[in-house]
């Protein structure tokens, strides 16, 4: 009964919803008067709740006025983690709100903050989508936003084929904090070792993350030799059947982990940073954050060479796998009804080969690692919101 409820929402957002929402008529204030209202969820642990939170804090770096608004009420989704800030910004002074939602979680927000109070701002979506293929859902939302604004060239090229209206890339602005270092104690990894390691999250589709690859690539390359480690970090959540498979998979390797529990930034950070290689064999990716905190952290990367992580990932900083374009086949909603879509296959006999070469390497390691924080930083430095807004003002 659940599903069929879901599936009926999902038709009734789609088809329905999506339709009822008209465009604000307002226009982008000048930046020195710009009073802005990110939404977001704020409260809550994954990529988009982050990317919410990044925003905010950039936007007030930067000088502007910021309010936040947290969303996890309207989907009735618990609060995750602390969130504080201080909103001064009297509500009827908000004249530009960027929310920070995908398209299918825009209705319900929009519908509920009031749709008088959505037709009196400039309006920007901040989307990440990992395909070439976008899904109608996204074609029709774009009809009531004024703005588009993207982490990754690869997003935004994939959304100004369905639309006039500006589509801009803002770079996450991805920042770090102290890593906990004592990583290693805690999963009893030598400190000599050699560790390779991976975060992902069961619930962004398992195929398209596809650690699999990564850990049959990982057994070929150092099946049977010691001190070589590989430790996946998840958060399985109701995924329990693919957690279960992922598990066979690894149940004869020693040296592969995985860890499903929630831990804090600072412990997942540590993880990275301890780590002589942060791998991804992903088959698509709107922007790849945790790549991006990886290179931030000083740590090489590994990386399929597709999709939103090419922003970042350059030969100079990171080995770069070459793939092959396969048809997208995955149960999650948000790839549900695509047709011809495609994502990048990694090369997993490349992969098996660069993880040996690296391994008896390791001064390949530290070539790369030499160029990781500045070119990221450069990277983030060069499409920030500021530049965005600024760009906006003169469309």
């Amino acid at each position: 009964m659940k599903d069929l409820l879901r599936r009926f929402y999902r038709k009734f957002r789609a088809e329905f919803l999506q339709r009822v929402i008209t465009k604000s008529p307002a226009q982008l204030p000048e930046d020195g008067k710009l009073c802005i209202e990110v939404i977001g969820f704020f409260h809550s642990i994954s990529g988009i709740g982050e990317s919410a939170r990044l925003c905010a804090r950039q936007l007030l770096n930067d000088g502007y006025k910021v309010n936040c608004v947290s969303v996890e009420r309207f989907f009735r989704k618990p609060e995750e983690i602390e969130w504080k800030w201080e909103n001064n910004i009297p509500s009827q002074q908000i004249n530009c709100r960027i929310y920070h939602l995908n398209p299918p979680m825009l209705p319900p927000v929009i519908i509920q903050m009031g749709m008088g109070n959505f037709k009196k701002t400039y309006n920007i979506g901040y989307w990440a989508w990992e395909l070439e293929t976008i899904p109608k859902e996204w074609i029709s939302a774009m009809r009531y936003m004024n703005s588009i604004m993207t982490p990754s060239e690869f997003t935004s090229n994939a959304i100004k084929k369905h639309t006039t209206i500006p589509v801009i890339t803002v770079t996450h602005p991805v920042t770090i904090e102290t890593p906990n270092a004592n990583i290693r104690n805690r999963l009893d990894i030598p400190q000599d070792a050699f560790l390779i390691s991976n975060i992902f999250s069961f619930g962004s589709a398992m195929e398209r993350k596809n650690p699999m690859g990564l850990i049959s690539a990982f057994k070929s390359a150092f099946s049977g030799k010691k001190n070589i480690y590989l430790v996946l970090k998840a958060n399985a959540g109701k995924h329990n059947e693919e957690k279960q498979n992922l598990l066979k998979e690894i149940a004869d390797q020693p040296n592969i982990t995985l860890i499903d529990e929630q831990w804090e930034r600072r412990d997942i950070l540590g993880l990275i940073h301890t780590s002589n290689l942060y791998a991804s064999l992903h088959r698509s990716e709107g922007f790849g954050l945790t790549l991006a905190e990886a290179l931030l952290l000083g740590v090489p990367t590994m990386a399929t060479a597709w999709s939103g992580n090419m922003d970042f990932c350059t030969e100079d900083n990171s080995f770069m796998i070459s793939s092959k374009p396969i048809v997208v086949t995955s149960n999650h909603p948000e790839f549900q009804g695509l047709k011809n879509a495609t994502w990048a296959d990694a090369d997993l006999k490349q992969t098996s080969e660069v993880l040996t070469k690296i391994a008896d390497h390791p001064e390949l390691l530290m070539r790369k690692k030499q160029h990781c924080i500045n070119q990221m930083q450069e990277t983030i430095n060069s499409k920030k919101y500021s530049h965005a807004l600024k760009r906006l003002a003169v469309f």
